[in-house]
């Protein structure tokens, strides 16, 4: 069907532009481009497409005409204005499209649309055929969509020479807009307006404050007039609200301060269109008043000189919203908003100067935005590269590869800059690609319904409301929706609550709007969001083939909610970062950082380790707004062609047979994966083979070990022996050439223990791993003769191994003597070391000689030269330096003694060692002096003695006499001697008479009473021990309870008689004399202890009493320890039956000392105690440290003695004992006076 009336009937208003109709249409019939400059008021945007229509009928096209405008308001509104003045209706022969709505039909001529629209056409007709004419108004707002038609067209424009193009707009760069288009005429059209009176009122101080720079400027305006309406332009919503509370502040006569910005509730904005009030209004408005709107009644413009620029920072990847200085276009429209109804005048709050420099125009979009969806929607249309498209304003290279970049994270472009089966599917989708990607996967992980309503509320401003009036109430209504891990969610908890609402009620508009209002969300923005979910739906069905169901209301039907993010995340997949607990901000990609925007459910919360975030905005800071709480390990999942991996840390992992190492994923900067465990040989094979063979073949980390690992391990050995004889550490040994021997041999995919048992047991490859000491070494290997393993002596061999530790006590040369050759060992032998280093081992010797001998053996390297040959083949006896004196002294005619030699001085590689080993290969000494190591293992090897004589002498479990003679001692110097093993008795031989005497003394009571076991149980029940006595002996004990047994058995060693048994007929013999003495024996024992109770009893009760006193306190403190020590643990078995029977004895000398303190100067007793605790003191101090040690008691017993000699002198001796036999017998057990 035809679109040319038969007569069209076309009437123009009286507008500038019309009058001008007849050089624009020439212009159009003679140019395929035009360019009209229209000044606001002209009649541009209404009347041009009916020119252009109009020309077309004329000529008998069919095609429309297409007219483009920014916004969706504008295209409806004007070509609802051009309908009525054509006299059609809406929709017939003159319609328009916007998103969402289409009011076009197959007849219309002249079409209304957005830019967006327009490039959504051309994926479906890329020659634009339906169109004879496009008229691209409002051109000087230079969006993305408009540079990207006018570049789209100047290509097209070669293929369609029937095409006509009309430029139009108030303000825009006409030259630069003709040049482009090859030089196409420009028309200016003059406006209708009134004259507009400029003033300048900059800031009156440099600090001055925006707001009370406006007040100031208003309170001019008032001065000046009251009556007309005043329209402010400010930067952004922020500077409009604190200007609104500054002017309230100020009482204003008969005036309304009315706010205007995107963001305004709809009943808000409505105040600012209706007129008619009594009231001044004073607006305060963003830049959207500048084109978009007209605002009635306006005839003061007052304006800041400052706008909120939205930039796109490539780099940084962050779009920033930041206050700049206006162009002068921008100016002229800021101006151009008074002087349509009446004369205006327009204060500019900057000077003139800096008008006349500021820019000439606005910067393009092109040029501040990600092109992401430009190079996508190019590349579908396979149009030439971005680099290459004739742009009106080329962007920049940066901005190119970002771009490139962008499409990259969301999988729609390949390396090669080619679109991948995903990017040529978002292609299809009129969408950001970023909205795209997020439905394409949310399809495939079945969650479209939830994602398609989330894309559908980030695709329009926030639908909640916050007038600044009611911000409190606004907060506990928005509330309820808030999610506390998502933002996401809390636009699905918004969608879910006006679906429940709409379906309760039937969708009842008025009733809709109510509820809006109630609940502070956007009426208008809320049936936008519907809109625009609705487009989404019949989009996905349409391009995806997949039909999207309306979304569930309970929130666990959504579907899985992980999902869900993922979908989201596949569209922003590097907007993500991780929390730094100590910058307390979020870490984002590409070193950017941001805090969660305050209007999110997550703000002032928690803080999730890693964060999900729809977009980051700069203004005081940058701010990440609609965020949630994310899983690290999705990113890696979702992006992995924006990951980056690092590897390092290889090791053989002997348990796994197999190299394994760490892998770190970066993504943006970021560490999203630190140090995961990875199989080396699949992502860095060459690198696995090297450390195969050196960790697990050099390293001797392979568990099934073949023939060849032993040849190694003894080549290994064989070479490091020879370094250290010949002290060149590494010197030969070659790992790298062990390295290269097997690099060689073993295939190069080779990294796994079962990929290399399987390669060496197929065939010969074993043979071929079989290396040699000539394959390990650098050069050849030296002479080893002189270093033998093994030196002799005699007929005794000793081993000697080589250590090479410069500044530790094991270096040089050291003989291996297990501990029972020690003890033979000589003590020479050492000194002559090994051949190969006595040479060098005499010559230190003779320069270590004093000056007088060492110049007589001048030069020494010759004198040890000598010394060498005449003893080479000889064995030598005795220390070398005696033999090497005895030499030099033949040799130089000088005396030199042995002890001149100063070994001290030799380095310690040649002053040999000796390293003593026990049955366990234990190290158990080791030094340079063998006597010194005899020494210090001289317990050990009496342990080990006893041990081996113990093999000879022990036996257990006897019951009787079946030992045989036993004698005291025998010829090798040991003592046999009983053992009491409680119900039995054994023997054994002590190295110690002292230890072998108690030992005896008690297995020969034990066996007395295993003899005479009737007559001990008679004189145990009938124990003549008085009560008193027994009651006293618990509390004087400190035998665990054991006093009455002790008494019983030193009573049974008093029957047998002294001495000891030996032999059967002994035993014999005293055990049968001695069970009729045995009950007379228990009286004297018993006699014995009840003699010291009395006694004991004073002295504790006078100690008690003098232990605080100053003077006596010394005396007391004596006095407890000697009872201390009589009244020890095992007192009574310890003091034996003779002696307990006179235990009487010594406390009676104790109270005797007493008595005698009443009598005598306390400085007699104190020359005594002083006199005996020179030495008592360090002998109590032993015995208290071992209290069993009979030598140590047997000391006691003559301290006792001279004890009593002293204090008790009228007492007459059991022994003769002096001071000096006491120290002499001190000095014998090594205790220190």
């Amino acid at each position: 069907m035809s679109l040319v009336p038969d007569k069209p009937q076309i009437k123009y208003p009286d507008l500038p532009v019309a009058q001008r109709r007849d050089e624009i249409m020439g212009a159009m019939r003679s140019h395929q481009v035009v360019i009209v400059v229209g000044e606001t008021g002209s009649g541009k945007t209404t009347q041009l497409p009916k020119m252009a229509y109009e020309l077309a009928c004329e000529e008998g096209k069919a095609g429309r005409v297409g007219c483009t405008q920014p916004r969706r308001l504008a295209a409806a509104t004007v070509a609802r204005r051009v309908a009525e003045e054509m006299g059609t209706g809406l929709g017939d022969r003159v319609g328009y499209q916007v998103r969402f709505v289409e009011k076009v039909q197959e007849e219309t001529s002249i079409k209304f649309m957005t830019d967006g629209i327009l490039l959504a056409e051309t994926q479906r007709d890329r020659d634009l055929k339906q169109y004879d004419t496009l008229i691209i108004d409002e051109a000087h707002e230079r969006s993305l969509n408009i540079d990207f038609i006018l570049g789209y067209l100047k290509n097209l424009l070669g293929r369609r020479k029937d095409l006509r193009v009309v430029v139009s707009s108030a303000t825009l760069d006409a030259g630069m807009f003709s040049e482009y288009f090859d030089g196409a005429p420009v028309v200016n059209v003059e406006g209708r307006t009134f004259p507009v009176e400029d003033h300048f009122l900059p800031s009156a101080t440099e600090g001055e404050d925006l707001s009370r720079h406006v007040t100031r400027a208003v309170r001019w305006v008032t001065d000046l007039d009251a009556g007309g309406d005043v329209l402010i332009f400010l930067p952004g919503e922020r500077e409009i609200r604190e200007c609104a509370d500054v002017l309230e502040g100020e009482s204003f006569p008969r005036t309304d301060i009315l706010p205007l910005f995107a963001r305004l509730g709809l009943d808000e904005q409505e105040r600012v269109f209706r007129v008619g009030g009594s009231n001044r209004r004073v607006v305060l408005a963003t830049n959207v008043a500048e084109t978009s709107v007209t605002i009635p009644g306006i005839v003061y413009v007052v304006d800041s000189g400052l706008a909120r620029v939205s930039r796109w920072n490539p780099s940084r990847q962050i779009q920033r919203l930041q206050i700049e200085q206006i162009s002068q276009a921008s100016a002229r429209q800021r101006r151009g908003r008074c002087g349509r109804i009446c004369e205006g005048v327009c204060v500019r709050l900057y000077d003139e100067e800096i008008l006349n420099t500021a820019d000439e125009y606005t910067d393009p979009e092109i040029r501040r935005s990600s092109l992401a969806g430009v190079i996508l929607r190019m590349k579908s249309l396979n149009l030439p590269d971005v680099r290459d498209f004739l742009f009106l304003s080329p962007p920049s290279s940066k901005a190119i590869s970002e771009g490139h970049r962008a499409l990259e994270e969301v999988g729609a472009m390949g390396k090669d800059g080619n679109l991948t089966r995903i990017g040529s599917q978002l292609a299809r989708l009129p969408l950001d690609p970023r909205m795209g990607r997020m439905l394409i996967e949310a399809q495939r992980r079945k969650v479209l319904d939830a994602v398609l309503v989330m894309v559908g509320g980030m695709s329009v401003m926030d639908v909640r409301e916050r007038p600044q009036e009611k911000q409190t109430e606004a907060d506990k209504a928005h509330k309820k929706f808030n999610d506390a891990d998502s933002d996401f969610l809390t636009l699905l908890h918004i969608w879910s609550a006006i679906e429940a609402f709409r379906d309760k009620r039937r969708f009842k508009r008025n009733q809709l709007r109510k509820y809006c209002k109630q609940n502070f969300l956007s009426f208008r923005r809320v049936l936008e969001w519907d809109q625009i979910v609705s487009e989404l739906r019949r989009l996905v069905r349409d391009t995806l083939k997949v039909d999207s169901r309306p979304l569930a209301a309970e929130r666990k039907q959504w579907g899985d909610e992980d999902e869900i993010h993922k979908s989201l995340m596949a569209g922003i997949p590097m907007q993500f970062g991780f929390w730094d607990k100590e910058k307390r901000a979020y870490h984002s990609t590409n070193g950017r950082e941001f805090a969660v925007f305050p209007g999110s459910g997550l703000f002032g919360k928690k803080n999730p380790e890693w964060l999900l975030a729809f977009e980051l905005v700069e203004t005081t800071r940058v701010w990440a707004r609609k965020v949630a709480m994310i899983d690290v390990r999705w990113i890696e999942e979702l992006v992995p062609q924006m990951c980056r991996y690092r590897y390092h840390s290889p090791r053989w992992d002997e348990h796994q047979g197999a190299v394994y190492g760490k892998e770190t994923v970066l993504c943006g900067g970021l560490k999203i994966v630190d140090s995961r465990k990875v199989f080396y040989g699949r992502v860095r094979p060459e690198e696995a083979h090297e450390v195969f063979i050196r960790e697990a073949i050099l390293g001797n980390g392979l568990r099934t070990r073949g023939t060849f690992l032993d040849r190694l391990d003894e080549v290994r050995y064989e070479v490091q022996s020879a370094e250290h004889k010949l002290r060149r550490a590494g010197g030969l040994w070659s790992e790298e050439a062990v390295y290269d021997f097997f690099y060689d041999k073993i295939p190069a995919h080779i990294c796994t223990a079962k990929a290399f048992q399987k390669w060496r047991t197929t065939g010969e490859n074993e043979e071929k791993l079989m290396l040699s000491v000539a394959d390990c070494i650098w050069g050849e290997m030296e002479d080893l003769s002189d270093f033998p393993d093994c030196v002799w002596c005699g007929d005794k061999s000793y081993d000697v191994s080589y250590a090479e530790n410069p500044g530790e006590q094991a270096d040089g040369v050291i003989f291996e003597v297990g501990v029972d050759e020690i003890v033979d060992f000589p003590d020479y032998l050492t000194s002559w070391g090994v051949p190969g280093m006595l040479d060098e081992r005499v010559y230190l010797l003779v320069r270590a000689l004093p000056k007088t001998q060492r110049q007589a053996c001048s030069p020494a390297r010759d004198a040890a030269a000598a010394f060498i040959d005449e003893w080479k083949g000889w064995e030598p006896s005795q220390a070398l330096k005696v033999e090497l004196a005895d030499f030099l002294s033949k040799r130089s005619g000088h005396l030199i003694e042995a002890e001149m030699f100063d070994e001290g001085r030799l380095p310690a590689s040649y002053r040999p060692k000796i390293r003593v080993w026990n049955d366990d290969e234990e190290e158990l000494g080791f030094g340079e002096d063998a006597e010194g190591i005899r020494q210090k293992l001289s317990g050990m090897m009496r342990e080990r003695r006893e041990i081996l004589v113990n093999e000879e002498w022990e036996m257990t479990g006897g019951e009787g006499w079946d030992f045989g003679d036993i004698p005291e001692v025998t010829d090798d110097g040991v003592f046999p001697a009983l053992v009491d093993e409680g119900e039995t008795v054994g023997m054994r031989a002590y190295l110690d008479r002292a230890d072998a005497h108690e030992s005896h003394r008690a297995g020969c009571v034990r066996l007395f009473q295993i003899d005479q076991a009737s007559q001990l149980d008679y004189v145990h029940r009938h124990f003549p021990l008085a009560m008193a006595a027994k009651m006293m002996l618990p509390m004087m004990e400190r035998t665990k309870g054991e006093g009455m047994d002790q008494m019983l058995r030193i009573a049974c060693e008093g029957a047998m008689g002294m001495p000891l048994p030996r032999s059967a007929e002994q035993f014999q013999s005293a055990s049968s004399n001695g069970k009729g003495e045995l009950f007379n024996c228990a009286e004297k024992v018993a006699k014995g202890f009840e003699a010291i109770i009395d006694s004991h009893r004073v002295i504790t009760d006078w100690i008690e009493l003098h232990q605080s006193d100053r003077n006596l306190d010394v005396i007391a403190n004596d006095l407890s320890e000697e009872i201390d020590w009589l009244l020890g643990s095992d007192f009574i078995w310890r003091a034996g039956y003779a002696r307990f029977c006179q235990y009487g004895r010594y406390f009676r000398a104790m109270e005797e000392r007493l008595k005698r303190l009443q009598s005598l100067p306390q400085i007699k007793d104190d020359e005594k105690r002083e006199r005996i605790q020179r030495l008592w003191k360090p002998w109590f101090e032993v015995w208290k440290a071992d209290p069993k040690n009979a030598e140590i008691w047997q000391l006691g017993w003559w301290l006792m003695e001279w004890r009593v000699s002293e204090f008790a002198p009228s007492f007459p001796r059991k022994m003769k004992v002096s001071e000096k036999r006491i120290e002499q017998a001190m000095a014998d057990l090594d205790i220190s006076i």
